[in-house]
């Protein structure tokens, strides 16, 4: 007689439909219709749902498989469940699904509320919503399927040498590997690449409709004097370059009596005017020397983010409080957006920022102690990262340089995540109190700058997602939802294991896209951090509010 198949030679067959992979999946679509720090639209929504369906169902699927091979190998037959069954779960699911998405509408309505704005997520955008996420399920679940197909004939061909058990893991971590190997090179990789490619080109293309460049007496690089040409500023550069105020304008803002104006210096310098990080670094130093920088009140090297980006509300303050007398220099280290490039060239972010604050820093020190100007630091998202590697801890920080200020710091920069650690008892994450609260302050609005003077400011709003964003979200409760809420965040969000980091996630795509002061914009707050600090003689508090709304209306 022909013996059988040997048990043990035999990969898992075709999996059938799972009622613990339904159930998971059901759970998963209502943790992804949770509130977040931010509202979303039915788009976005349809999306997260739909990932968080197709997850859910994979993970419950595999879980039962799990289970049933290990009650075949116990000998164990445990109940089926019939067609009534499969009934009453579809029916329970579709209720679950109903009562989800009508308690989802009126708590992420006190979300739109907060914002000031109309509610796009009502019941009947959801029904869109839903629709969107079956069909982002149905297409990963087609993924998943080719995949498991694989996973399957490598299985079979390995269990003819092999313990079909063995075989199956093996296959497994073979499959997930060369996936997951593809998708880095294939697909991450050339992507970013491709995107860096083009949006280098973009970047440094000059049309009519760009900048021209300031005249050659203007004190500013990118003029004929300046060894940094202007076609290689790249476009944030030459817009840096172009705009600030004169002499003129930061005299008629300031207050009455204050002495006469100077124009403000900037330099910039693009990736493209130096084909490395020290080149760079050196060109800003030589531009800053040209423009007889280092004989001013202040020197504010600022951080731009990915794409080179400086936002003039965290220099033009500046420029008004000291009446014209400082320098700024930026020095651009990506053509990416922030977000793709820490992907990318995370790296270049912390590499340039130490190295154009460390120059500036020696030169500083190379002065006699009484012509010495204030060196005075400031990085926004990405920005805030690459410039404080420039620093081992905020004790250094605090010693090596006058001012600094940090704003919508992500996670991943080492001295916001000191600031936590070292916080005084009973203070929050969102709020730390580090020390006396006299040298750092780190706050949530402008009202928590009011009666200040400290040495470093962290601008980090409560519902601002780049700056919660973080992966261990995924498997544990963050101090910032395990403590009392801060007023602006919902109060019906709660932390549950990868759902919150999902969230999490879709909201940074969605963080600039409200009114300044909410997300990831902050408005004129840097006025307010900057005036704490270096408390400018005769400011009083109408001058400020005038400047404010002057600049509440630049472009960003």
């Amino acid at each position: 007689m022909e013996a059988g198949p040997d048990p043990d030679r035999t990969p898992p067959r075709r999996a059938r439909r799972s009622a613990t992979g339904a159930v998971l999946a059901v759970l998963m679509l209502g943790a992804s219709l949770d509130p977040s720090l931010l509202a979303r639209t039915w788009v976005f929504q349809g999306v997260l749902s739909g990932v968080g369906v197709a997850v859910g169902y994979a993970l419950g699927a595999g879980v039962g498989a799990l289970g049933r091979r290990l009650a075949d190998r116990l000998g164990w037959r445990g109940p089926r469940m019939g067609r009534r069954g499969a009934l009453v779960l579809a029916v329970m699911a579709g209720a679950w699904t109903t009562w989800v998405v009508v308690a989802a509408v009126d708590q992420h309505r006190w979300t739109w509320d907060r914002l000031g704005y109309s509610p796009t997520l009502t019941t009947t955008a959801y029904a869109g919503a839903l629709l969107l996420a079956v069909a982002v399920a149905v297409v990963l679940s087609a993924v998943g399927l080719l995949v498991r197909l694989l996973w399957s004939q490598v299985a079979r061909l390995g269990a003819r040498w092999l313990p079909g058990a063995v075989a199956a893991v093996l296959a497994a971590a073979l499959v997930g590997w060369a996936v997951l190997s593809a998708a880095n090179t294939w697909v991450l990789q050339r992507t970013l690449d491709g995107m860096n490619a083009a949006f280098e080109a973009d970047d440094l293309e000059v049309d009519a409709s760009a900048p021209a460049p300031p005249p050659p007496d203007a004190s500013r690089s990118g003029t004929s004097a300046s060894a940094v040409s202007w076609a290689d500023l790249g476009d944030q550069g030459r817009r840096f370059l172009s705009r600030g105020p004169d002499a003129a304008e930061v005299d008629d803002l300031a207050p009455a009596g204050a002495p006469a104006a100077v124009d403000p210096a900037r330099v910039f310098v693009g990736r493209a005017s130096a084909g490395t990080v020290e080149g760079r670094a050196e060109l800003a130093l030589a531009e800053l020397d040209r423009l007889d920088a280092f004989e001013r009140r202040a020197v504010l090297v600022v951080v731009p983010t990915g794409t080179g980006w400086v936002n003039e509300q965290v220099v033009a303050p500046v420029e008004h409080l000291l009446g014209g007398d400082v320098a700024t220099v930026a020095v651009q280290y990506s053509h990416l957006p922030s977000p793709l490039a820490y992907l990318a060239e995370h790296d270049a972010a912390s590499r340039t920022g130490a190295a154009v604050i460390e120059a500036v820093r020696e030169r500083v020190a190379a002065l006699p102690a009484a012509e010495r100007p204030m060196v005075l630091v400031a990085g926004e998202s990405l920005g805030s990262f690459g410039g404080a590697q420039a620093f081992d801890d905020l004790d250094e920080m605090v010693a090596d340089v006058d001012r600094s200020l940090w704003i919508g710091a992500p996670e991943f920069m080492h001295l916001r995540r000191q600031a936590e650690a070292v916080r005084e008892p009973g203070s929050t994450q969102v709020r730390p109190v580090v020390g006396d609260g006299e040298d750092v302050v780190v706050a949530n609005r402008r009202s928590d700058l009011d009666g200040t003077s400290p040495r470093s400011v962290f601008l980090q709003q409560a519902d601002d997602p780049i700056v919660w964003w973080d992966w261990g979200t995924a498997v544990r409760r963050p101090d910032w939802l395990a403590e009392p809420l801060d007023p602006a965040v919902n109060p019906a969000m709660t932390w549950r294991p990868f759902s919150t980091f999902a969230n999490l996630t879709v909201d940074m795509a969605v963080g600039n896209d409200f009114d300044e002061d909410h997300g990831h914009l902050y408005g004129t707050q840097p006025l307010a951090a900057w005036e704490a600090m270096l408390a400018p003689a005769g400011w009083e508090p109408a001058d400020v509010e005038r400047l404010r709304e002057h600049l509440a209306r630049l472009p960003r």
